[in-house]
C-alpha cells in the first residue's frame, strides 16, 4: 500500500467525509486519532507558507518563465547556463569577480598581515599583564633539577672517558 503524504486523506476518509453522517450512529462519537474536522484541516492549510515565499504578488520572480525556444535542448541548456551565472554570481567568481590589480592584492595582504600582528600583540599583552611577575621555585625543585643536571653530567664524562680508553 503506498504511503501518503502528510495531510492527504485516505479513500476512506474522504468517503466518510463526503457522506453526510448516518442518523444511527450517535451524536456524542468522536472521531478517531487520525481523523479531524473540515475546519481544522482547513484552518492548516491557509497556515502553510505561499509559494512564492515572502515575494509581493505579482513581482517578476513569481511570474511564470516564458520559453524563448520551443527546442527542449536549448532550453536545458539556457536553464543550465542561469544556474551557472547564479553560482558564479554568489562565488563571486568568472566576470562576476571584482578584478583588482596586482598591487592592490598585495596592498590588502600587506594590512591583513599588519592587522593580524598587532592581535598577537595584543593577546600577549594580556597575557603578561596576568602573568606573576615574580617566578618562585621551591627549593625541592630545585634540589631535583641540580640533581638531574649532575646525573647527566656523570653520565656524559664517563661515557667520554670510556670511549678514549681509559676505562
Amino acid at each position: 500500500m503506498p504511503k501518503n503524504k502528510p495531510g492527504a486523506q485516505t479513500q476512506s476518509q474522504a468517503q466518510a467525509a463526503a457522506s453526510p453522517p448516518s442518523s444511527s450512529s450517535a451524536p456524542s462519537q468522536r472521531p478517531k486519532t487520525g481523523e479531524q474536522p473540515a475546519e481544522a484541516r482547513k484552518g492548516r492549510q491557509e497556515q502553510k507558507s505561499r509559494v512564492g515565499g515572502p515575494a509581493v504578488p505579482g513581482a517578476k520572480s513569481t511570474l511564470p518563465r516564458t520559453a524563448s525556444s520551443t527546442d527542449p535542448q536549448q532550453q536545458q541548456y539556457e536553464n543550465l547556463n542561469r544556474e551557472m551565472r547564479r553560482r558564479l554570481r554568489q562565488m563571486k567568481a568568472g566576470p562576476y569577480s571584482e578584478t583588482s590589480s596586482p598591487a592592490e592584492k598585495y596592498r590588502r595582504k600587506l594590512e591583513k598581515q599588519k592587522r593580524k600582528k598587532e592581535q598577537q600583540k595584543k593577546a600577549v599583552e594580556r597575557i603578561v599583564e596576568t602573568a606573576p611577575r615574580q617566578i618562585h621555585l621551591g627549593r625541592r625543585l630545585i634540589y631535583f633539577v641540580v640533581g638531574i643536571v649532575l646525573i647527566l653530567v656523570v653520565v656524559i664524562v664517563l661515557a667520554l672517558l670510556h670511549h678514549f680508553g681509559v676505562f
